[in-house]
């Protein structure tokens, strides 16, 4: 049922009927009684009044329904409030308003406190409900309301006057006049329902009005329930005044700071409390521990704000603390030293602003250490401390990576900053206290200790193999698997996960170390650059070719070429010594010239021939001619002795074959296999082309198909795209090993870096491929055609171009079809280890010319995985 208009109307007049009397009709109680039994109880609630009353049932003995914390008198409750000024100035600052976040909890008008615990000092008055219970002699339950002269009636004794008393004096009093009256009761007194008073709340409160409020409502209670304070008002001087005086003023920051609330008292019938405008608005920000815009009292210090902010930082600069401040005469910046008292006691006004900013962050008296060292970070520096007396001993002051030859001190040099390097060798250092290399420290100096980039790669190599070792007892379980680069089958131990992991990380060592060095080089790199000048070159060498870690490096004070090699980590082992070229640049009054000097590398470093280096020079070590590493060709199947060989420029394979041993009885040489690194490169570019182009066609081939009426769809072309994504290189180079053996020139190859060599057995088997019925393989018959071996698998498909059928041999070459002669009896192409090809034909997918292309890829490697399958 819809609740009438005039009902809201009777309903908020009965409800002003608590400040002045008013009697419903008996029309208006009959309109509320048709309402639902719910809508009635929750309007009661609601409003405060006593539904049975109203109704007509109730008895004076009957229980009272709580009064709820708060309820405002208007029906329709206000929205907040918000002053347009503060508003806008809180949305130029990020920083918040002090204490009137607690006070919003929204409205708490309709809590109800049935089991709130009564205070004995609680002041009883006119509405209270006594619960009173004896038992004894005679027993009987009366819940009492003191009316409004302030007397109850005791049940068979008559009124009893408790008006003024708080609850603990009443309960003794009843208890004392039962007990006199009565003999042989006992009295049990507690709190029922408490009264319901009205109290307002006005000024600058988010929902000023009048409210009705329980008898145990404080200050802080009735502004939480009503929404607490506007952000222009005041929360240091709110006022409580009874019969139009100040009973008490209540400062919210001595209960939000200190916790104290011994001002937060409990309001009385008519009681008022009044919001007056904030006085002053000061903002602290910056290293205090709780940055906000504060309301202070009058003629308050700066002392007095740190201290209601929480206090300082202990990073806080407060020698040097800025006051902005705005009045009549314009904008103000006054700075002032808060270790002083006359600045703590410096008087603050309205809109001020003080900002205290951190102290600077570089340590003062102290140095720092950095890089593979056991224990990184700053130090604390005493006069006279040298390297040594920074990082230790080589066993507890270094990890096991560390580089003992190659160290930088970084020392400032000015009060620009300017930084200047020194280099010492940490073996040196350590082990030898009185050596040069045991460098004088200074304060804010820099240690840094670089990676050797031996210790990685060599630890999780070995400890991936002694792990698998371990585990396995010392045998590994061998299995059969296809070398992914050359295609060849191979037997070898099934690799673990940690082999896997020390493989990978052996062979991306050379990586991780220079990643290592270049890393902790870069920002003294950085800073040398940035103090480069016209007159002052940045102080940077650069040394390349054969060296551990070639790049650019600092050009420490005294320079040499030994030195310039320790911080490249060392000659590599293809250095050639008898020679190196220095470049250089040299300033003329035109063009800048570049000067090369060649000298020998060992001369220069012995001392016989001094080498002067400078800024911006380039250091090149050669390397030894002819040096090439990696000269191993593998040999795998049917030698006498498979395996890896190295050997050098110009060796052939018949060389390395006669060093294998030959082959054994059962080897097939016209079906070898070699696979060269060079040839697998450029197959793959192909195949990325042909793909490429595949596509593009596809592609062209849909968009004449909707303007058309063909019915060709272009699926099978997308699958053979989908297969040259997923082929693998082979690098198969066609080869004639019987010639070559035979010592032919032409047939007899000279070997390359990488080159695997795979010889099979014998296996007399032709495979049919392609656009057969059923793809199979055959044992070699040499009565047999071509025709023959097609028809034995079921014959071709639709869609093979039986014109371009060909024959992909066991060394891997092709014969293409230029007549009909193989099908003829009288001529036998065919040799053991042949795979007859069927291709599909192109036209049967709208002439795709990029296609035959690709399907002859895709046949031609899979026939050379096939025949080493086979």
């Amino acid at each position: 049922m819809r609740l009438d208009k005039r009902l809201i109307a009777t309903l908020m007049m009965i409800l002003a009927g608590n400040a002045v009397a008013f009697t419903p009709s008996a029309a208006q109680i009959n309109q509320l009684k048709n309402l639902p039994k719910a809508q009635q109880e929750a309007l009661a609630r609601q409003y405060g009044v006593d539904l049975d009353s109203m109704m007509g049932g109730g008895t004076s003995a009957s229980p009272v329904q709580q009064a709820p914390v708060l309820a405002p008198i208007s029906n329709s409750a206000p929205q907040p409030q918000t002053d347009n000024n503060t508003a806008k100035e809180n949305s130029t600052t990020k920083t918040p308003l002090f204490g009137y976040d607690v006070l919003n909890g929204g409205d708490m008008g309709f809590t109800v406190v049935d089991d709130l615990p009564v205070p004995l000092d609680y002041q009883v008055g006119p509405g209270d409900v006594i619960n009173l219970q004896m038992f004894g002699k005679s027993s009987q339950n009366a819940s009492l309301t003191i009316d409004r002269d302030g007397t109850i009636n005791l049940p068979e004794l008559g009124p009893l006057a408790v008006s003024g008393q708080n609850f603990e004096q009443l309960r003794q009093q009843i208890i004392n006049v039962i007990k006199q009256k009565v003999i042989g009761v006992d009295v049990s007194v507690t709190m029922g329902a408490m009264r319901t008073m009205q109290v307002y709340i006005v000024g600058e409160a988010t929902q000023p009005g009048a409210y009705n409020v329980n008898g145990l409502t404080t200050i802080t209670q009735a502004l939480l329930a009503s929404g607490g304070v506007k952000q222009s008002g005041s929360l240091r001087h709110i006022q409580l005044k009874r019969k139009g005086k100040v009973v008490t003023e209540f400062d919210l920051y001595d209960l939000l700071i200190n916790g104290d609330t011994s001002k937060d008292v409990r309001l009385s019938s008519g009681d008022t409390l009044f919001i007056p405008m904030r006085n002053n608005r000061i903002t602290i920000e910056g290293q205090v521990a709780r940055p906000a815009t504060y309301e202070l009292k009058d003629d308050a210090s700066l002392n007095t704000l740190l201290a209601t902010a929480g206090g300082a930082k202990p990073q806080a600069f407060l020698s040097k603390v800025n006051v902005r401040r705005t009045n009549a005469k314009g904008v103000q910046q006054i700075t002032l030293d808060l270790s002083t008292a006359a600045g703590r006691r410096f008087t603050l006004e309205d809109g001020d602003e003080i900002r205290l900013d951190s102290v600077a962050s570089s340590l003062k008296n102290a140095i720092a250490v950095r890089g593979e060292v056991a224990r990184q970070g700053a130090l604390s520096f005493t006069p006279g401390m040298r390297v040594r007396d920074a990082i230790g001993s080589i066993d507890n002051g270094l990890k096991q990576s560390a580089d003992v030859n190659y160290a930088l001190l970084v020392r400032e040099i000015n009060q620009n900053q300017h930084i200047e390097v020194y280099q010492f060798s940490l073996l040196e250092a350590l082990t030898n206290p009185t050596s040069l290399d045991n460098l004088v420290l200074q304060e804010k100096d820099q240690i840094f200790v670089f990676d050797n980039g031996l210790a990685q790669g060599y630890w999780f190599g070995s400890y991936a193999n002694s792990k698998a070792k371990g585990e396995q007892g010392g045998t590994s379980k061998e299995r059969e698997v296809l070398d992914a680069q050359t295609g060849a089958i191979v037997v070898q131990a099934e690799a673990t996960e940690l082999d896997v992991a020390g493989i990978n990380q052996v062979s991306n060592a050379a990586e991780l170390r220079k990643a290592s060095r270049e890393s902790l080089l870069e920002p003294i790199l950085d800073r040398l650059k940035e103090q480069a000048s016209f007159s002052r070159p940045a102080q940077l060498i650069e040394i390349s070719g054969a060296v551990k870690f070639p790049g650019t490096y600092p050009l420490v004070k005294n320079v040499k070429v030994s030195s310039l090699l320790a911080a490249a980590g060392g000659l590599a082992e293809n250095a050639y010594l008898n020679s190196a070229e220095l470049s250089r640049r040299v300033a003329t009054s035109g063009d800048p010239a570049l000067d090369r000097v060649n000298f020998s590398l060992n001369d220069a470093i012995s001392g016989k021939y001094p080498i002067q280096l400078g800024p911006m020079d380039h250091l090149i070590i050669k390397t030894q001619p002819g040096w090439q590493e990696g000269m191993i060709v593998e040999l795998q199947g049917e030698f006498i002795f498979p395996g890896r060989y190295t050997f050098q420029r110009g060796e052939t394979l018949k060389d390395v074959i006669e060093r294998a041993g030959g082959f054994t009885e059962f080897a097939y040489p016209d079906g070898a296999v070699l696979s060269r690194e060079r040839l697998k490169r450029q197959e793959a570019e192909r195949l990325k082309y042909i793909n490429a182009q595949l596509k593009q066609e596809i592609s062209n081939m849909s968009l004449r198909r909707q303007g058309s009426t063909s019915s060709t769809d272009p699926a099978q072309a997308i699958a053979i795209v989908d297969q040259l994504d997923q082929a693998e290189p082979v690098g198969r180079l066609v080869i004639d090993l019987n010639r070559a053996m035979a010592g032919n020139q032409q047939a007899n190859l000279m070997l390359e870096k990488g080159d695997k060599l795979f010889v099979p057995a014998l296996n007399p088997v032709v495979s049919i491929v392609g656009e057969v019925q059923f793809t199979s393989h055959h044992t070699f018959d040499p009565a047999l055609t071509v025709d023959d071996y097609i028809l034995s698998a079921g014959g071709t498909k639709r869609q093979a171009d039986t014109d371009r059928v060909y024959i992909v041999k066991a060394n891997g070459s092709v014969e293409m079809p230029n007549n009909s002669f193989w099908f003829s009896r009288q001529y036998d192409p065919l040799a053991p280890g042949d795979t007859v090809i069927v291709p599909i034909n192109t036209d049967y997918l709208d002439g795709l010319s990029t296609l035959s292309t690709a399907t002859q890829i895709l046949y031609q490697i899979g026939v050379a995985w096939s025949a080493i399958k086979d």
